[in-house]
């Protein structure tokens, strides 16, 4: 059954809430026809993923009879919000970009119509289905624009992902935003994700023993080293190919004592196909390592860095140490992101009437009417820049030959459109990253008939000339201030 996706904290507040949605469900007001449009306010720039998600929230969002209950007995007044959303499914239009569209902050990537009590109830809905998938396909896809197309990006993450549901949606959006595999077994056998590893710190460490009972190196006739034997048990153990962890004990030594092992046999030598170093500076640890190697005839071997990488980090190593082969990310991936999505459900027309939160901040102003989402491209398909308007406008970008509508119908009346494959997504995520030029500074504008539209709206909305002044009395710096807002 439905969970109850009902913030209490609007319901106490009394905001255009569900209380007052509950008042009024009988109300015009609560039939009148509304339209909500969806947006991210903290991302540069993030495919828009989340869309499977909002379906199986909009599906399965039947209340079973104890969270009825709950409702009815809540002391804000929902008595009536309870009734009406029993036995219902949302039957109104949703219209979304693509999966995987990248889009830029501020920008509409999906919107809602319908009854305006009902429709108002999905917004958590669409918050929870969306900010989670963007924050990490965009960390991800940033971590792939760094690294460069051909290094190898690997999902580390699911020690930190809290609980292994998350930790597999984690796995995904990341996947899609750009990295080749996971170490999540899971989501590997769920999805058909690479599943890749590397031996573990604890793996040398547990081969203590042969610290103090020693075996015998035939080509020396000397103790080999603990880490030796380690490392030579670990490449017996997988004869087709693994890495070897060297900075268990000292990035140096543990390079010499690897080269050991892979030279012992025929065998070891065949396995031995990479490295990784998780501490110090990893360019020149790195570098170094892979010089070494090479002097003692191991070409080819793939350098792997990890250890609490950031986009900023892996980007200067790339500088540093160019044939770094890839990097395993965890930490900076899911748990300390610089910043969510912050994904938000807006109203922005009310019957017929667009409509719009003016708001004192503008990163948090409002906007009105039914919007459109425009792209330009140029003749060789590379992007040139995006316009929000409002649907139906004809938008001229500069220096585009075709200009295409991103937001399409997603659902009408229960219906909705399919969710391609995530190798489809991913694939679809990578074609546009390379159409666009400098997606940094990738020109992003509102037209002129939208701009003019909120620009009017608000002073529309600001305006009072009901004769307040003679009711309320205000402290003498503030009535300056509310001229200047009218």
């Amino acid at each position: 059954m439905g969970t109850l996706n009902i913030d209490r904290y609007h319901a106490a507040m009394g905001d255009a809430s569900y209380k007052d949605v509950a008042r009024l469900h009988d109300s015009k007001l609560s039939e009148a026809k509304a339209t909500f449009y969806v947006t991210q306010r903290k991302l540069p720039f993030a495919p828009c993923l989340g869309h499977g998600r909002l379906l199986r929230l909009l599906i399965d969002s039947q209340i079973d009879r104890p969270r009825l209950r709950f409702l009815e007995q809540d002391r804000g007044g929902l008595q009536l919000f309870a009734k009406a959303i029993e036995d219902i499914q949302f039957v109104g239009k949703i219209r979304a970009v693509r999966p995987g569209t990248i889009v830029f902050a501020q920008q509409p990537f999906a919107d809602i119509e319908g009854a305006f009590g009902l429709t108002q109830a999905q917004e958590i809905k669409f918050e929870h289905a969306f900010d989670l998938p963007m924050t990490t396909a965009s960390t991800a896809m940033q971590f792939r624009m760094a690294a460069g197309e051909d290094r190898w990006l690997s999902d580390f993450s699911l020690r930190r992902n809290g609980d292994i549901e998350r930790a597999v949606d984690i796995a995904v959006y990341a996947f899609i935003g750009g990295f080749n595999d996971t170490s999540n077994m899971e989501a590997a056998h769920r999805l058909d994700i690479p599943a890749v590893g590397t031996e573990a710190h604890y793996w040398q460490q547990s081969y203590i023993e042969y610290m103090y009972e020693p075996e015998i190196e035939p080509r020396t006739g000397k103790p080999k080293h603990f880490e030796q034997v380690a490392f030579e048990r670990w490449l017996d153990a997988n004869p087709n190919g693994t890495t070897l962890l060297l900075d268990t004990i000292d990035v140096y030594m543990g390079a010499v004592h690897a080269a050991m092992a892979a030279t012992s046999t025929e065998a070891r030598r065949r396995a031995f196909k990479g490295f990784r170093v998780d501490s110090g500076d990893l360019a020149e640890l790195g570098e170094w390592c892979l010089r070494f190697f090479e002097a003692n005839g191991f070409y080819g071997l793939r350098p792997n860095l990890t250890g609490d990488l950031d986009v900023e980090k892996v980007r200067q190593i790339v500088k540093d140490f160019p044939r770094a082969a890839g990097f395993g990310i965890g930490t900076k991936l899911s748990s300390e992101v610089p910043a969510v999505a912050g994904v938000i459900f807006k109203q922005c027309m009310i019957e017929d009437k667009p409509t719009l939160k003016a708001s004192n901040s503008i990163e948090k102003t409002t906007l009105p009417g039914r919007l459109q989402l425009f792209r330009g491209s140029d003749e060789k398909g590379n992007y040139v820049g995006d316009v929000t308007g409002l649907d139906g406008e004809e938008i001229d970008i500069p220096g585009a030959a075709r200009v295409e509508t991103l937001l399409l119908p997603f659902w009408d009346n229960g219906q909705h459109s399919s969710i391609p494959s995530i190798e489809k997504q991913k694939s679809f995520v990578a074609d546009q990253r390379r159409r666009f030029p400098d997606i940094n500074n990738y020109p992003c504008l509102l037209s002129d008939k939208l701009r003019q539209l909120r620009d009017d709206l608000t002073a529309q909305m600001r305006a009072d000339i009901s004769g307040w002044q003679e009711v309320v009395k205000m402290p003498e710096e503030v009535p300056d201030k509310v001229t200047q807002a009218k």
